[in-house]
């Protein structure tokens, strides 16, 4: 929507010589400020709630790998949510942008869910290698359901069906 006003907005000063002197066309109304608005508070809002996350990690754990982990995780987790989202045709609206920012804590408290329970065995004195495997065998299909689940409640919720063709 942004763009196709913004491309109406160029068109204008085009139309205006195609018109006759008499008639002016000027801007009425301009609903894309909230939308504009709401993306860069979206923004705002990821930024800040992944550098919080680093930060809270960091100061918790005093380890360079796991803040780097979680610092690389929800970044690319985003990259791979709007990848999607553009193969599936989908637009982005206010809608999927709070369902963007809500999946953020789930994939961050994920994350951190994660990186406490294989610090926990690094602790106990097990290799890393062998902690990941622990952790992740202990706690890997709690962390698969909960996004399983988060991906068929925002389909049901958002498009009304299970199914994932995109809504014309």
């Amino acid at each position: 929507m942004i763009a196709t006003v913004d491309r109406i907005r160029e068109a204008l000063p085009l139309l205006s010589k195609w018109i006759p002197p008499s008639i002016h066309i000027t801007q009425l109304s301009d609903r894309t400020t909230t939308i504009r608005a709401s993306v860069d508070e979206v923004q705002f809002s990821l930024l800040l709630s992944i550098s919080l996350v680093v930060m809270v990690i960091f100061l918790f754990l005093r380890r360079f790998w796991p803040t780097f982990i979680a610092s690389i995780t929800v970044p690319l987790a985003l990259a791979g949510t709007t990848a999607i989202m553009y193969l599936l045709d989908y637009s982005v609206d206010n809608l999927s942008l709070m369902a963007i920012t809500i999946s953020v804590g789930f994939v961050v408290d994920d994350a951190i869910v994660v990186i406490e329970n294989v610090f926990r065995f690094i602790e106990k004195g097990d290799t890393p290698m062998i902690a990941a495997l622990k952790g992740a065998r202990q706690i890997g299909f709690t962390v698969v359901s909960m996004s399983t689940s988060l991906c068929g409640f925002h389909s049901v919720a958002v498009h009304g069906r299970i199914d994932w063709t995109p809504v014309s």
